[in-house]
């Protein structure tokens, strides 16, 4: 999940750059989201991601703010919010540590929803998301209600047993 917001992020950083064609197909180039290095939790609400991008614009990304909202059925089960602000340097490709909080709002339904993960099944499982940041001088705001994990997953090639690995 962690990576799809950073990928969204940098997606959008890329349109609102500027709107020609060939700018955004040059900027895909240049930004690209390489992978989650590590997952490592911090006690029982807490976890830090370390993520790999590649940011080759002369242009400083930020990542300000960032939520995803977990559902499962019609009911919230919980959100997962970015601590602190991230930042990637212009014409640069390092690693960056994420950290990040889990705000439960059904226990019962948490269970619920790990054992229908573990299981495989993800047909009612939705993420929403709202990210804000900065691509040098654009401001970045961006969000979406209620996307199938399935979709959210297939973004960026992971499968359901990546997100199980994650969560042990």
């Amino acid at each position: 999940m962690k990576r799809y917001l950073i990928y969204v992020l940098l997606l959008a950083v890329v349109v609102s750059m500027s709107s020609c064609r060939r700018a955004v197909e040059k900027a895909q180039r240049n930004i690209r989201f390489e992978g989650i290095e590590k997952v490592e939790r911090q006690g029982l609400t807490g976890a830090e991601v370390v993520v790999r991008v590649m940011n080759n614009t002369g242009y400083k990304l930020v990542l300000d703010s960032a939520e995803i909202g977990i559902y499962y059925a019609d009911g919230r089960v919980g959100s997962v919010v970015l601590r602190e602000a991230v930042e990637v340097p212009r014409r640069t490709t390092d690693s960056f540590r994420t950290l990040w909080r889990l705000k439960i709002s059904d226990p019962l339904a948490v269970y619920v929803l790990a054992k229908k993960v573990q299981s495989g099944d993800l047909s009612q499982v939705a993420v929403s998301y709202a990210v804000e940041g900065r691509g040098g001088p654009a401001p970045v705001k961006i969000s979406r209600e209620r996307m199938p994990l399935s979709e959210f997953l297939n973004t960026f090639g992971l499968t359901i047993q990546d997100v199980k690995n994650y969560l042990k």
